[in-house]
Order: structure tokens, then sequence, then C-alpha cells
């Protein structure tokens, strides 16, 4: 079990030194503010959740070329690849999947209300301004999903002019252009993108058998346009629009069926805020879609999702010490373009929720409640609470304990005429109850976070083979405890940055059996050195063995389980300002040019495992001019 792990303790020591390093320090800790963890703007420490933030600079400072690949340099968080890019890429916040994640592009939900996977890679990083990443159960402040923690991706916010063209291996051709206008009370940004690259072979192929049609380069194309526009009505209060727009194509392997797909994906918002008094108001209505074509053969098939969002909620200020929130919400989510046949192909979710917050100079304490009334589902009732003790202005502690849910899909109710699949409609939301223990330490050149965590998810919805029907039918079965520890350690010293997270997991089924695909350790560090026009980084990537899912073993005619081998990678990027305005910049992605497996595809006729084909050595080059 976790709690026994000798690594525990060193983490434990390793923070211990540095607090007595640290705690004399005259510097003062930078306060860095989140709208995601409660949905109003906080100091960090004072949301008392785990907060992983990326800004715009890191991921210029990086020139990581994709989503997934930023994703996988935050603590509890791994991104298992299917390939390169425009691949199928799953998501695990502290060992639970991608369908236990709330992922949301500017506060606005992007998941397929099926599968609940997410296109990582179909969102571009050039529009990307900041990643707010929350972990714990956030379903009291929004709703279904959130049992593992929420990702909001806000996109650009321009302040200048900027265009960026990067070249690279495999044909890899990115264009990029961030502007911005302004005139008295109006502002408004955009953001467009190009990329595209012809790719490599997806996944490892068994030398003995005949050259098909996945013997080929899968390659990806993805178009983008974003805007931001506010307006300040003076007593009216301030509107905004922010809206993104992605569409493209992307190849895959698959022997059997359709090997490529296209994707039109948008989310756009209009809100209003205005502040009266020691009320603040907000309200927001949001439409959003998520639509993708598997195509390459004649017949094709779609997934889609299309959502509309209304929602309102307020803000009271009591005191200084006190504050009251509350509100509703409205959500719809319509699966009618879809190829599959659903008796019900649309759901709404009506929601109400409350909350407090408390702060003085010593303690915090937080406490929301929510209902939700999901339509043909039922009520799920949440809460989240957590209470901290601020030792001075650098230190502070934070206990946590909430629950969440996850509504079924409208497939898992009403799915129909499936040649696999058959209906239950007295399917229930899956629940979840955390736990949550932190400290955290921010001296201004030093900050230092330690996280203990325990998840505990019931009513599993998993499908289970009818020999009658000869068809998979869901129910609520299955159990999942995900426990464990995250430390996490951003230090200035010896005149360079070094940006340091640890991870350690324990995750198990109710059967004591460890859930496949999550490795037990990672760890990711960072170094990084500026001069006056050079900057340079050089990061490492650990991960653990795991076990993977069950594969195919052709010789032996049966499925097997096998264990994925650990692996270790680096990767460096340098950044250097030609004259003022203009940079050149360079991205060496595995410098090392590692083989290793991150999800496993079967085996070959004589036993040995094949997988998918991560990212070998790549180059990246290009400039970008900033007016």
């Amino acid at each position: 079990m976790f709690y026994q792990s000798k690594t525990a303790l060193a983490v434990c020591a390793a923070i211990s030194f540095s607090i007595n390093a640290q705690i004399n320090s005259n510097e003062q800790p930078i306060e860095r503010i989140t709208v995601t963890a409660n949905k109003f703007e906080q100091v960090l420490n004072h949301s008392l959740a785990t907060v992983n933030i990326i800004d715009r600079a890191e991921i210029e400072q990086s020139n990581i070329r994709d989503l997934p690949s930023l994703l996988n340099t935050v603590a509890g968080v791994d991104l298992v690849r299917n390939g390169g890019f425009g691949q199928k890429a799953d998501i695990f916040v502290r060992g639970a999947t991608a369908k236990h994640t709330l992922v949301l592009v500017n506060g606005v939900r992007i998941s397929d209300a099926n599968s609940g996977a997410v296109s990582f890679t179909n969102i571009p990083v050039n529009s990307i301004e900041r990643i707010e990443v929350v972990k714990g159960a956030r379903a009291a402040i929004y709703g279904s999903d959130a049992i593992a923690g929420v990702i909001n991706i806000i996109t650009r916010q321009a302040t200048e002019h900027e265009i960026s063209i990067t070249t690279g291996s495999n044909n890899y051709i990115n264009y990029q252009q961030v502007g911005s206008v302004s005139a008295e009370n109006i502002a408004l940004s955009f953001n467009l993108g190009f990329e595209e690259t012809d790719g490599y072979d997806a996944t490892q192929k068994d030398p003995t058998l005949p050259v098909s049609k996945d013997h080929d380069d899968d390659g990806y194309q993805n178009k983008n346009l974003g805007v931001n526009l506010a307006y300040d009505a003076a007593d009216l209060g301030v509107f905004a629009l922010v809206a993104q727009y992605s569409e493209g194509e992307g190849e895959y392997d698959n022997a059997w069926g359709n090997d490529a797909y296209e994707f039109e994906n948008y989310t756009s918002k209009l809100s209003w805020s205005k502040k009266v008094a020691d009320f603040a108001h907000y309200a927001s209505l949001s439409f959003s879609q998520e639509e993708n074509t598997q195509t390459g053969t004649d017949v094709q098939q779609v997934y889609s999702t299309e959502r509309v969002d209304l929602e309102y909620r307020g803000l009271y200020t009591l005191s200084d010490a006190v504050q009251i929130t509350a509100g509703f919400n409205r959500l719809t989510e319509d699966l009618g373009r879809a190829s599959a046949e659903l008796s019900i192909a649309e759901r709404d979710n009506q929601a109400f929720f409350v909350g407090g917050f408390y702060q003085d100079h010593k303690f915090i304490a937080n406490a929301v409640v929510r209902t939700d009334d999901y339509e043909h589902h039922g009520r799920a009732n949440t809460y989240t609470t957590g209470v901290g003790y601020q030792f001075n202005s650098q230190t502070t502690f934070r206990i946590n304990h909430g629950t969440a849910f996850r509504a079924p899909s409208l497939t898992d109710a009403f799915v129909k005429n499936s040649p696999w699949y058959l209906p239950n409609e007295q399917i229930k939301p899956e629940e979840a109850t955390n736990n949550e223990i932190g400290f955290s330490l921010d001296t201004g050149s030093a900050q230092y976070d330690v996280a203990v965590f325990r998840n505990k998810i019931d009513n599993l919805i998993a499908n289970k083979y009818d020999v009658a029907t000869k068809k998979y039918i869901p129910y609520n079965v299955d159990s999942a405890t995900m426990e464990g520890a995250e430390f996490s350690a951003n230090v200035q010293a010896f005149g360079m940055s070094h940006n340091i997270n640890l991870t350690l997991l324990d995750a198990e089924d109710d059967q004591g059996k460890d859930l496949v695909r999550r490795p037990s350790e990672t760890f990711n560090y960072s170094i990084s050195k500026a001069w006056d026009l050079l900057d340079v980084s050089l990061a490492m990537q650990y991960r653990s063995s795991r076990p993977s899912l069950a594969l195919y073993n052709a010789a032996a005619g049966k499925s097997e389980a096998t264990t994925l081998p650990a692996f270790t990678i680096f990767n460096l990027s340098a950044n250097y300002e030609v004259f003022n305005g203009f940079k050149f910049h360079a991205r060496i992605e595995n410098l090392t040019d590692k083989q290793y497996i991150t999800a496993g595809t079967g085996y070959t006729a004589t036993g040995e495992v094949l997988g998918y084909v991560p990212l070998g050595r790549q180059v990246y080059v290009g400039g970008s001019y900033r007016f």
C-alpha cells in the first residue's frame, strides 16, 4: 500500500529541509490568482485546493507543440498517447480516467457526452493563454464529471501583435498569429493558427505479416481561429464574447475499418458581469460542439455532442472575512447528430448551488453544496468542504473533503438497434468521495506544495457480456480507490530555475488489483537558465512500469495482460532574441531518441509485445516577431 512507501518518507524529509532553508527568507511570496477552483478570482492558497497553473510565458519558453505534452508536465497528471500529432491521448488525473475529469475551454464543457473522452490533441497550443488544473472533487462547483478534478483551458488574451512560424520533423509546419485592438471601452483580441504534419506510422508492425493499408504515415492538419471581445458599458456592466473554433483531419491505424477522421469543434460564450456595492453578478450563455467523423471507408461514423449552457451566479461580500455565493445552471446536451441510434437523444440538467467562504489572517474555510437534477437519471447532491490554517504569509495547511458524481451517458440508458450493446434504463450515476491533506510554502524565490489524497469511486459503470443476447449491457458493478501523494517545487537556485514534481500513486479496483495504464511513480524535472538574449531549458520525464490492457496474442489465439517497462525521456528547448521583437526558437523532443511503449496493441507471432510508436527524436525550429 502507498502509506508504507519509503519514498513518501523521503519526500517529507525533503520538504522539511526545504522549509527550514526558506522560512527565514525576507522575500515576500507572489500571489497567484486562480479563477477556476471556486469560479471567482482568489489568491491560490485561499481556494484550499491543489491547483497547478501553466501560463503563456511557460508555454513559449518550453516551445511544446501540443497540449498532451504540455499537460504531461503537471504533477498528478499522466497522458497516455497512441502515437504523435492527431492521435488519441488518454488522460489520468491522480489515477482517474478521462471521463472522471471535467475539461473546459473558457469554462465551457468540451468532452464527448458518450465516452467522456476529450480530443486534447485537437486543441491548438497557439490558442492557449493559461491552463488551470484543479485536483479533487469539484462537482459541488461544476456538476457532473468533476470527480478527479477540473482542467480549464483559457484562450489567448493578446495585448500585442505577433506572428510565428515553425517547421520540423515529418514535414511539420505551424503558422500562428495573435493581435489586439482597443478603443476606449472596447477591447478585442484574436488568435489564429494552421498546423500540419505528414506524421509517422503510429503502430508497431509484426514483420512476419504482409504489408497492409496500415503500413503508412499517419498525418494531421488543424486550422483554428479564436476571438476575445470585451465591452465595458459603465453602469450596465461588462459584456464579453469569447469563442474558439477548430477544424481539421487526422489519420490512424485500423486494420478492419475507418482509419481517418475529420473534426469540427467550437465553443462560444456570451457573458455579463457587474458589481453593485457588495454584490457581484455574473451570467453567461454558451454554445459548444464536439464533432468527429470517422472516415477512410464508405461507411462513416459520426460522434457529435452539442451543448447549450445557461448560468447565473452571485457573490456577496458580507464582510472583509466572509463571502457568500449562490446561483443556478441549466445544461442541455444533444446527441441527435451522431450516427448511433438512441431512443432518447437529448437531456437537460438543472442545478442550484450555494456556498460560503471565510478568510482572516489565520483561518480559511470553504463550503459549497449543490443539487443536480439530470433528466432521465434522477437527482445527485454533492458538497465540498475545506479548512485551512495560515501559519504566516508564506505557509498554509489545508484539509479538503468532498463528494462528486458522473451522470450515465445517453448511450448507456437509451441505445437502440446496436449490434453490440443493449441499454439499461435503470443505470445510476457513478459516485465518489475525495479526501486531501496539503501543505504549501511560498517564499517568492521558491514555491513548494505537498498533497496526500484518497479518491474512492463507487457504482462504476462497466459493460458486461450477456450470454443470452450476445451483447454488452452497462451495469453499476465496480468500485476503485486511488490514493497517493504529490510533491511540487519551483525553486530559483544557482542562477537557474528548477521545476520539480513527483507523484506516488496506488490505484486499485475493488478486488485489490492494480488499475491498468497507471504508473505508480511519475517524475518531472526541468532546469532552465536565462541570459540577456538567450534562454535554455532541459526537461526530464520518468514513468515507472505499469500494467497494460489485455493484449491479443495472435499466435496463441488468446488475450493476455502484460507489464510495460519504465522509461525516461529528455526534451531540450531554447529561445534567442535576434533583435528587439524577433526571436528564434528551437526544441528537440526525445533528445536521446528513446524507444518505449506507452500503450500496447498486441503481440507478434513470436510473442513480442507490439505497441503505439511514441514520438521519437523530433526537431522543431522557427521564429516569431512581436510588434
